[in-house]
Parts: C-alpha cells; sequence; structure tokens
C-alpha cells in the first residue's frame, strides 16, 4: 500500500472521468507491474470479510480492522472492502486518529475565521430553497427570499436527491438524471449516545482506559450480523459499539477527574420493523422509550467489559436516527454518509452512473459532499476536486498564458 499511495491518493482524490484515471492507474501499473495493479483491482471486487480470510492466518486482523469499515459506509460483506481495510489501515497508522482540543465545534470554529480571515462572507442559519438558472447556467441562489448571485459558480454540499428533486426548477435537467436520482440508495441508519461520567469506567483490561477509540465487535462475525440485521430493519441484538473516549486525548472536554464515552452505532433502521432480540417495541418508531430501551443494550453490552459503567454514569443522552435526519438534511432516511457506499454507487458511479462526476449538466453547477467521489469522511476530497477545477485555469488557457508571456510586448499609444 506504501508503494501505491501516491496512485491511489490521486485516484481517490481526483475526477475519475478525467485523463487523471489514466495517469493514476499507469502508476500503480508502473510501481506493481500488471499483476499488482490486478490484484488491488481484485481487491476492491472483494468483500473485507472475503479480504482478511485470503490475506491473513488467523482472526485478529478481522476483529482488529473489519469494524472500521463502518466508518466508510460499508458491511463486512460488501464490495470494495478489501481495498478499503489496507486503505484505512495505512491511515490509521501513518497518521492516526486526531481530535480536536475542545470539542468538534472547534473544527468548524477553526474553519469559520479562516474563511474571515481571507474576506469570505459565510451566512448560517439560512435555507436555501432553490437554485436559480437563467438560459442553461446556474447564476445564483434563493435563500430565505434572498436572492444571492454567483459571479463565477454555483457549488452545491446536497445529495442528489435535494439537488435534482427539490433545489433545481422542473424541466432543468433532462428526466433520465431525475430519475438517476430518485433511485440513488440510501445506506443504514446511525445513531449516537453520549454519557457523562463521574470519573472514568474500569475496564477488565486496564490497557483500554488509554485507548481513545475502542470497538466492541469480534470483526466480520458480530458486525456481519448487525449490518445484516439493520438493512432487514431490525434492531441488532448485538450492535458494534464504537466507544470514544476523546478525553484520554483532550482533559478539556469533561471537568477535572470526570469523564464522557461518545458512543456511535451504525447498524441501525431509520425505520424499525421489529426488535432482533425480541424485547423492544418497535410499532411506533423512534419513540423516546424506544431510544433510551436501545441505549440500555448498547451500556450493557459496554459493561460486559467495563462492570462499573452503570455506577459511574451521571447523564445519557441519546440521538436517534430521526434526530440525525432532522438536524442534517444531508443524513437522508439517517444516513450520515451521504448515500450507500456500495460499489455500484461509489467511484465512477459517485453521485450518479451517469453523472459521475462533480460537474453537472447545468453549466456553472457543481456538487460536493460525501455523496460525490471520494464518499463520505473528513477528507475534504470532494471540494479540493471542484476548487482546483474552478481555480485553476483550463490546458488550453494555460498555453495560451504561457505563449503570450513567450511574445514581445507591445504598447498601444494612442493618437
Amino acid at each position: 500500500m506504501g508503494e501505491n499511495f501516491g496512485s491511489i491518493g490521486g485516484l481517490m482524490g481526483s475526477e475519475l472521468r478525467s485523463p487523471a484515471l489514466v495517469r493514476y492507474a499507469a502508476g500503480l501499473v508502473r510501481t506493481g507491474g500488471r499483476h499488482g495493479a490486478e490484484r488491488l483491482l481484485r481487491s476492491m471486487a472483494t468483500s473485507g470479510r472475503g479480504y482478511t480470510r485470503r490475506e491473513y492466518r488467523g482472526d485478529e486482523v478481522d476483529h482488529l480492522l473489519v469494524p472500521w469499515l463502518l466508518h466508510a459506509g460499508l458491511s463486512p460483506d460488501h464490495a470494495s472492502g478489501g481495498l478499503m481495510i489496507p486503505l484505512l489501515a495505512a491511515t490509521l497508522h501513518s497518521f492516526g486518529v486526531p481530535v480536536v482540543v475542545g470539542g468538534a465545534g472547534q473544527f468548524v470554529a477553526a474553519f469559520r475565521a479562516l474563511l474571515d480571515s481571507v474576506g469570505v462572507q459565510v451566512e448560517t442559519g439560512t435555507r436555501v430553497e432553490r437554485i436559480l438558472v437563467e438560459d442553461g447556467r446556474a447564476t445564483g441562489v434563493l435563500a430565505d427570499g434572498k436572492v444571492i448571485r454567483a459571479r463565477r459558480a454555483v457549488v452545491a454540499s446536497v445529495t442528489p436527491t435535494a439537488l435534482y428533486d427539490d433545489l433545481l426548477p422542473h424541466g432543468t435537467v433532462a428526466t433520465a438524471i431525475v430519475e438517476e436520482a430518485r433511485r440513488f440508495r440510501y445506506g443504514r441508519a446511525a445513531m449516537q449516545i453520549h454519557v457523562a461520567l463521574s470519573g472514568p469506567i474500569g475496564w477488565r483490561d486496564v490497557r483500554l482506559r488509554m485507548i481513545p477509540l475502542v470497538h466492541l465487535s469480534d470483526g466480520s462475525g458480530s458486525t456481519g450480523i448487525a449490518c445484516a440485521e439493520a438493512e432487514a430493519g431490525l434492531l441488532p441484538r448485538r450492535p458494534t459499539v464504537v466507544v470514544g473516549q476523546q478525553y484520554v486525548l483532550d482533559p478539556s472536554r469533561v471537568p477535572p477527574g470526570a469523564a464522557a464515552l461518545w458512543l456511535q452505532l451504525q447498524e441501525v433502521p431509520y425505520a424499525p420493523r421489529g426488535d432482533a432480540a425480541g424485547e423492544l417495541d418497535t410499532t411506533s418508531g423512534w419513540t423516546s422509550a424506544l431510544a433510551q430501551g436501545y441505549a440500555e443494550r448498547v451500556l450493557n453490552q459496554i459493561a460486559e467489559h467495563a462492570p462499573d459503567l452503570h455506577d459511574r454514569t451521571l447523564a445519557v443522552d441519546v440521538i436517534t436516527p430521526t434526530d440525525l435526519a432532522a438536524y442534517n438534511p444531508n443524513a437522508v432516511d439517517g444516513d450520515p454518509y451521504g448515500g450507500s457506499a456500495e460499489l455500484d454507487q461509489s467511484y465512477l458511479w459517485r453521485p450518479l452512473p451517469s453523472s459521475g462526476r462533480h460537474v453537472t449538466p447545468v453549466s456553472g453547477l457543481w456538487q460536493i459532499g460525501a455523496s460525490t467521489h471520494p464518499g463520505a469522511g473528513l477528507n475534504g476530497g470532494s471540494g479540493h476536486i471542484v476548487a482546483k477545477a474552478l481555480t485553476e485555469p483550463g490546458r488550453f488557457a494555460r498555453l495560451s498564458q504561457q505563449l503570450s508571456e513567450r511574445m514581445p510586448r507591445r504598447t498601444s499609444i494612442p493618437s
């Protein structure tokens, strides 16, 4: 992976339906030969479960790394897991998992300050109602009744559903594109549980007390079952629990001596049809009682490994999939990853099979965000791709500029 990181990173950070695909694919052939390139292609078509069985003896690698596929919107049995596992492992071991001092809100505040410093006007709490299109070109947006004109382009960080069904005027693009957008699939829902603690929990394995992110899972086994249950509309009986202990890295997040857990559950249905354990009533959807009941199941699962958890718990706050969808219009059906990341809806085919690029059929309108290549994650990849396209002169413009620089300058003297 290290030998091919430049080419793979280039593919993940470039417009795939462009000459970049040929350039970086050729780089894979140069470093690994035809067989090496074919092996990577084969891994892309392989599930995480299949990859770990093929490449390793024993269960350790499967247990350690397969749960990370959930953070890419995949399950252990989805194709492309065989590429994502070594890619995630290389990233984790090379760069780690940093956290922002003071909480994730500071991440947004830092970008706000950066944009302010270069004179960018940011308006929050403003809902865009429609993208304005004149003579086939996007010219601005209508936001809370106010027209905001675009000098160069409109960049929409939204889902295909919102872009083509809601924001663009009817008839702006071909019916086939709108139909493709309506068939865009969303993945499993997610929920969050935040737990305030009087002090750090006593993990049976004391080494876990200093680990900022723990997955409670036995790899493809329990995670695969939980994903299948969630995709069948059932609450998993033993979900994969992502236990975040960020205070280990950033003590400023909690009062002195206290602790907090950030729990992420990425295998829940948006509209539950039942409970795989047969214990919880799902007939009314995500009620407060259902949320609290499922949170109790999750906490009991952690308590199997940290028996004093309940004694140290001061407060529990649950964010259900319906809460998540209400907070963020891009989290359709509670999916935090902007749409299913299965192979047929990724890479060349994201966001749409016939429009797997960030430029849209509407002149001057670009789409970015998790619903576009390279998918979900705090990588800024799609925005970077579009920023390069909008700020770097095209090939012919560069050639023209180079020629003009070589030509002798002429001065015109008015008569």
